[in-house]
């Protein structure tokens, strides 16, 4: 008997009149002694039978016959017993709703993500994916590996993230397969192969997925670098620093959909990912004018991970945080208003006020509102 938690228990009791099972890897991690991170059930009952269930749940993927219901776990996917037929060269299959369980077992990628379970049927294996599970090892549903990874190219990704996850084994016969195969990943969105790597990324056995798919993960980010010291490196919880510490061009990263916030911080470690910072105050306050607070000190989180030595810096930073010196526009005692009502035209603010900041920041004048009048106004006129 698993250890599953009420709330899933009552979806299951009102899922009462259609056969319905926890599947996949809610199921995996629970026979690994793990906490599942999410919840799928699969079921008998159709999408719209569902939303009778669970009048306020989420439509997902209705058309793939997936629902969402909402639950203090999250939300819970439940999904409608499915085939999926391809047709040649088309990465988008045919969904068929089907009335069998091990129809619906059968189209999953790997065995170990092929188990079903109900508390009162208890364990449904058809592919002896626990056996696989004992062996630490990962083995595809059915014999025809090529199909399976022609089907669906994600399969060859996930493929290497189970590997970084797990630690699990593969069969030389999958490895090859999944090598030689590698170029079909060009045909699967950016954003299902971000989501993939950020998982891949984030593996115990990082270490251990590069040795043995090295070729997949350098044909799709040739800029991958693994540091020396990969297997002591704690979880990074920050998307931009864990994409930074393993790659080193940003034109590898600029693809994936990252996001505008993500890419500007990604693009900036990047920069100065590898050049030695300066030691003395003025030179680092410029540095926090250039790239700003939170990524200087991201930066010096990276650099610490890469074993490059950066603790009197912080200490600097932190002293010039303590003391509430400037080194921003916006700790600047005057603004452009001040400017404006002293008569400097609109175009040239802008430029007035940046050298009026390098001023304070170099300490030739005081951050005072009075002197930096009369320093604006000097400045324009030079000017």
């Amino acid at each position: 008997m698993l250890n599953i938690p009420n709330e899933i228990l009552e979806i299951l009791e009102k899922l009462k009149p259609f056969p319905s099972y926890i599947v996949g890897g809610s199921i995996r991690d629970l026979l690994l002694g793990k906490n599942p991170k999410d919840w799928d059930i699969c079921t008998k009952a159709t999408p719209q039978e569902i939303l009778h269930c669970f009048p306020d749940s989420i439509r997902l993927g209705e058309t793939y016959g997936t629902i969402g219901v909402k639950s203090h776990l999250g939300i819970v996917e439940i999904t409608t017993f499915r085939q999926e037929a391809y047709k040649q060269g088309s990465r988008h299959p045919q969904v068929l709703f089907t009335t069998d369980l091990n129809q619906d077992l059968a189209r999953r990628d790997f065995t170990i993500n092929a188990i079903a379970y109900h508390p009162h049927k208890g364990i449904i294996d058809p592919f002896q994916g626990q056996k696989d599970l004992s062996n630490n090892l990962i083995v595809c549903v059915g014999n025809d590996i090529k199909l399976k990874f022609q089907e669906d190219p994600l399969r060859i990704l996930r493929l290497v993230r189970f590997v970084s996850t797990l630690g699990f084994e593969v069969e030389q016969e999958m490895k090859s397969i999944a090598i030689s195969e590698k170029t079909l990943l060009h045909t699967i969105s950016q954003e299902r192969i971000r989501d993939e790597i950020l998982l891949m990324l984030r593996g115990k056995y990082l270490y251990k997925a590069y040795e043995i798919f090295k070729e997949i993960i350098l044909f799709l980010f040739p800029s991958f670098v693994l540091p020396k010291n990969t297997k002591k490196l704690p979880h990074i919880h920050n998307d931009s620093l864990l994409f930074s510490l393993y790659f080193e061009e940003f034109e590898d990263l600029k693809k994936l959909k990252l996001g505008k916030q993500t890419l500007l911080r990604l693009d900036t470690l990047l920069y100065y990912k590898h050049i030695t910072l300066p030691q003395n105050k003025t030179a680092i306050k410029f540095l926090l004018k250039e790239i700003g607070y939170d990524s200087l000190l991201a930066l010096l989180e990276l650099q610490k991970l890469l074993n490059i030595p950066n603790k009197e810096i912080y200490k600097s930073i932190q002293n010039i945080m303590i003391c509430d010196e400037c080194y921003c526009l916006k700790d600047l005692e005057l603004n452009g208003n001040d400017l404006k009502d002293l008569g400097i035209p609109p175009k040239e603010i802008g430029k007035i006020l940046d050298l009026l900041l390098n001023e304070v920041i170099e300490e030739k004048i005081p951050n005072k509102n009075e002197i930096l009048k009369t320093k604006a106004l000097e400045l324009f006129n030079f000017c």
